[in-house]
């Protein structure tokens, strides 16, 4: 399975070759899963990176997400983009059990997929995301995330 995966993820990145993004950076406020902080900056025209701070899985759990996407025009409106990518989140779990309370560190991987918006005469960019992620130390194993982000685009 993770095989079928990586290769997939090389065959699209490799099939994405058209200019994507109308900015360079953009920082603002995600809602969702996690909810927090989200900043994104091209590294060129159809390669990302985005990291994503915040609470998760309930407001008791703290997360850094580290993803790396890969962005292509939709071709149903300008400045609408379709991504894909995967990524990393590290950050802190805590678990009520039985009346007593356990902090553990928690490890895992993510894939994302999306939809995002610039808009023209704005400096704002609109995103909606999955994120599936699983955790590899500590957490639940898995998680099915979905989100929001309104960025400040720069």
């Amino acid at each position: 399975m993770k095989k079928v995966l990586v290769i997939t993820m090389f065959v699209l990145a490799l099939s994405i070759g058209a200019q994507a993004q109308s900015y360079k950076n953009a920082i603002g406020l995600r809602g969702g899963e996690p909810s927090g902080i989200t900043f994104k900056t091209f590294i060129n025209n159809t390669n990302a990176i985005e990291l994503i701070a915040g609470v998760a899985y309930g407001f008791d759990n703290f997360l850094i997400t580290g993803l790396y996407e890969f962005e292509k025009p939709t071709g149903w409106a300008p400045n609408l983009d379709w991504y894909i990518g995967f990524g990393a989140h590290l950050g802190f779990w805590n678990q009520d059990k039985a009346d007593e309370y356990e902090t553990s560190i928690v490890l895992g991987a993510d894939v994302v997929g999306g939809i995002e918006y610039t808009f023209d005469d704005l400096p704002l960019n609109i995103s909606l995301d999955l994120i599936p992620s699983f955790d590899i130390i500590g957490g639940d194993w898995f998680h099915f995330k979905a989100g929001i982000s309104f960025r400040y685009a720069f």
